[in-house]
């Protein structure tokens, strides 16, 4: 499904130093993967995500989503990459404040949808699922942390897309709620997507069948080290 071959990504610095973000980074990525990329702070795990999922380009190197390049794609094929075919989930939300639960979700549907009525019907049968049915016409003050993050799942997957990229999604959870958050990455995995989740936490890694390890741009020898197993240990 996903191919990186020779991935760099440089940036400068206020004192126009170039400064390595990711150094020839190769990865290969199969339908229905659940895959794990631990690192600190700083290793360019979240910039090898943004890479992944058609939202920077890299210095160097190919990005091949289903045998394309999508760096040799133009703009409105990457947006339409992003909205169809991949579905994002950040640390910090990103969801419209103004805007209830259900309209926070069903807003990327709208886009690829002919009927609004269509889209807001599949948010609110995503909500239900996921334990959030009584909180529809809530708005972003009025959920918990949690909520919050299990709504901005929902619209990760409101249009079914084949890839779920998820950005420290547990970073501002408690354990318990970490668990449940996991849990549901999990069984969206289950259900045919494909799933790459970059973290700081050992513990959080550990739920993806797949674990890699990044630090200062690049895996360590630690790659791969734990394959197929690692979900059985925390499910």
């Amino acid at each position: 499904m996903l191919e990186l071959r020779n991935v760099s990504k440089e940036f400068v610095n206020n004192r126009r130093e170039t400064v390595p973000a990711i150094s020839d980074v190769s990865l290969s990525v199969s339908a229905g993967d659940f895959i794990s990329i631990v690192g600190p702070s700083g290793s360019g795990k979240s910039t090898l995500l943004f890479i992944i999922g058609a939202l920077m380009n890299p210095t160097e190197g190919d990005v091949l989503f289903r045998g394309r390049n999508i760096y040799e794609t133009s703009p409105s094929v990457r947006a339409k990459i992003r909205l169809e075919e991949v579905g994002f989930v950040f640390q910090t939300f990103n969801l419209i404040p103004y805007l209830s639960a259900l309209d926070n979700v069903a807003v990327p549907a709208m886009l690829t949808m002919n009927s609004r009525k269509d889209a807001v019907e599949r948010a609110a049968d995503l909500l239900e699922r996921f334990g959030l049915g009584a909180r529809l016409d809530h708005r972003f003050s009025e959920l918990s942390v949690g909520e919050r993050q299990r709504v901005a799942i929902c619209r990760s997957v409101i249009n079914n897309p084949a890839l779920i990229l998820a950005d420290e999604p547990t970073g501002n959870l408690d354990p318990a709620m970490t668990h449940e958050v996991m849990a549901l990455f999990q069984e969206l995995n289950k259900s045919g997507h494909t799933v790459i989740v970059v973290t700081h936490e050992e513990e959080v890694a550990a739920y993806a069948q797949r674990v890699l390890h990044l630090r200062d741009g690049v895996f360590t020898n630690g790659t791969g080290s734990c394959e197929r197993d690692c979900a059985s240990t925390v499910a």
